[in-house]
């Protein structure tokens, strides 16, 4: 095993003498056997451990047991004390995934402090075919399937070669001591359901099905790298740049044998799941004004393009606005001046300025995104128009009418920003203080 474990190194090029090292090491068979292997072998290394606190009295104790080893072997210990649960529901997360991002944190604060190098994690061969299994099973694309990577930035699983018996029969053979999670016997978490419950029947199949699934997880992440080529050249056909608009030509589109393929991978970086990126490719063949989103993210079916935009904002976001403020950078860039002199005021017609009659305002102001229903009195009318009609009027295209503001006096519409003030807020020949706005 020690041997492997130095040639696998080796092979992926993971760490070398000059590297320092630290392990994260939960108490558990894999790490405390990985601990063992690095020590053995030379590399500098230390050992960082995470208490998530999940199981009271028992994760304390794998803390104190961990600690002990590292006391005893002469090797630099961190630890930490996590109140997962409460981020998880701070964050809307589930335990497993605030565990995960609380863990890596927390690697991420100690290398840039002590300055390692490189994280050493105990994944093995069996978390490669329960990770393949898993991503399956959500649907998460061809990416999915290339399991878990031997390197990954800054992060090594030197590991990654051996089978969990392989590492139970090592630890017996060398009496390495660790520390048993009784949560790794339920069936409870999906990854667990996978281990106790779904390989066992596919070893029947296959008694060595841990090795075949981490073969083809190799084969397919080569795989990858030849589609990834190809991802980029129909990027390049297809994709154009405009402002902070993303657009995907129609046309092009059409003429690519893998556009739904394309559009999966690609819409991934955005927040948009497989199925949800499937229903953006129906837009191609759809009518223009529809719309597919995900959390952060829209796109719209235009009449030559799919147009990927932000989702800056909900209409139920709402900004404050005193009397005092000169500048705003979220949601949106504004400029605010005020004017007590008028005489010498230059009137300016661009749409993104506004110049209103200070006296006429209710502070604090508020600033969101229009909402269905919103009416204002357009400049030089009498009368109310709907926001709705207006920007139909004025052909403000589709995926831009999401992000347009409002801004508020009490209950009152001032400005839809960047279009048209209200005629109600205007300067006149009363006019004594104008505030100004502009658009950036």
């Amino acid at each position: 095993m020690q041997n492997r474990f130095i040639d696998f190194i080796r092979k992926n090029n993971l760490a070398n003498q000059d590297d320092s090292i630290l392990a994260a090491v939960s108490g558990g068979i894999d790490s405390m056997v990985m601990y063992n292997l690095l020590h053995k072998a030379g590399f500098k290394i230390a050992v960082a451990h995470c208490n998530f606190g999940l199981r009271g009295e028992e994760s304390d104790a794998d803390e104190q047991f961990v600690k002990y080893q590292c006391l005893m072997s002469g090797v630099a210990f961190h630890s930490i004390k996590f109140d997962t649960i409460d981020y998880a529901k701070e964050y809307k997360l589930s335990t497993q995934v605030a565990a995960r991002e609380l863990r890596y944190n927390y690697f991420d604060e100690l290398v840039k402090e002590y300055k390692y190098t490189k994280v050493a994690i105990a994944h093995n061969l069996n978390d490669v075919s329960e990770t393949l299994l898993l991503n399956l099973t959500r649907g998460t694309g061809i990416k999915g399937l290339a399991g878990i990577k031997a390197s990954n930035g800054n992060v090594i699983r030197p590991l990654l070669f051996a089978t969990r018996q392989e590492i139970e029969i090592f630890s017996q053979q060398h009496d390495i001591k660790f520390r048993e999670d009784s949560s790794n016997s339920t069936a409870k978490y999906k990854r667990n359901f996978i281990r106790h419950k779904i390989i066992p029947e596919l070893k029947q199949l296959n008694p060595v099905v841990d090795r075949s699934i981490a073969f083809t997880a190799n084969h397919i992440q080569e795989a990858i790298w030849l589609v990834d080529e190809q991802i980029d050249r129909i990027r390049k056909s297809v994709v154009t740049v405009n402002g902070n608009d993303v657009l995907f030509s129609i046309d092009q589109l059409r003429k690519e044998r893998c556009a739904s393929f394309f559009m999966v991978e690609e819409l991934s970086n955005y927040g948009f799941s497989p199925s949800s990126a499937s229903q953006v490719v129906d837009l191609i063949n759809s009518e223009s004004g529809r719309r597919v989103e995900s959390q952060s993210h829209a796109i719209y079916r235009d009449r030559n393009n799919l147009i990927l935009v932000e989702r800056k904002s909900s209409m139920n976001d709402c900004l404050s606005i005193d009397a005092s403020i000169r500048k705003i950078e979220t949601p949106i860039n504004l400029n605010i001046d005020l004017f007590d002199d008028v005489t010498n005021l230059l009137i300016d017609r661009n749409p993104s300025v506004a110049l209103i009659d200070f006296d006429k305002l209710t502070f604090p102001l508020s600033l969101r995104v229009w909402a269905d229903g919103d009416k204002f009195m357009p400049f030089g009318m009498n009368g109310y128009k709907k926001i709705s009609d207006f920007l139909v009027d004025n052909k403000v295209p589709m995926h831009k009418k999401s992000n347009v503001y409002v801004l508020l006096s009490g209950n009152e519409i001032v400005w839809v920003v960047g279009y048209r003030i209200d005629n109600r807020f205007r300067i006149d020949k009363g006019t004594t203080k104008v505030l100004r706005f502009e658009l950036e």
